[in-house]
């Protein structure tokens, strides 16, 4: 192994007004994003308090017609839940939006884990939802 690789380090991460400034500036702007969030713990019916805390806040973010719920079936009798939803509130609210919702997912989430209703916080994932690619037929422009 070359000292070059043993010592390259992850790359900083970018806080998110910078991340957003920096795909405006590429002509890219989010329009919203999508959080997707996984667990062996979740429960398969409309009383599940992730479920619950997902609707509250669909209401209040107006993201709640996109809220999903997936069972996955795993090897040895394992069964993982996500619950996801997307926010397409457009650009300029995304910063605000993605804050807020994270900041009560998080707190929720603490709340659970410390009330024993979770044993951990759940897995997440978070995407940006770009605006659709405006194609002319046979030409993709670059």
């Amino acid at each position: 192994m070359s000292e070059d690789t043993e010592t390259q380090t992850a790359p900083e991460p970018v806080n998110l007004a910078e991340a957003l400034k920096q795909m405006d500036a590429d002509g890219h702007p989010p329009v919203g994003f999508h959080m997707m969030f996984f667990s062996s713990e979740f429960k398969n019916s409309e009383d599940c308090p992730t479920l619950q805390l997902l609707k509250m806040l669909g209401a209040e973010y107006d993201f709640g017609d996109t809220i999903k719920r997936q069972v996955f079936q795993m090897p040895k009798d394992l069964v993982i839940m996500s619950y996801e939803f997307a926010w397409l509130g457009g650009f300029e609210g995304l910063q605000e939006a993605m804050e807020g919702i994270n900041k009560i997912l998080e707190d929720q989430f603490r709340r659970m884990v410390e009330n024993k209703s979770l044993k951990e916080i759940p897995q997440a994932r978070i995407s940006f939802l770009a605006e659709k690619p405006d194609y002319k037929e046979g030409v993709m422009e670059e």
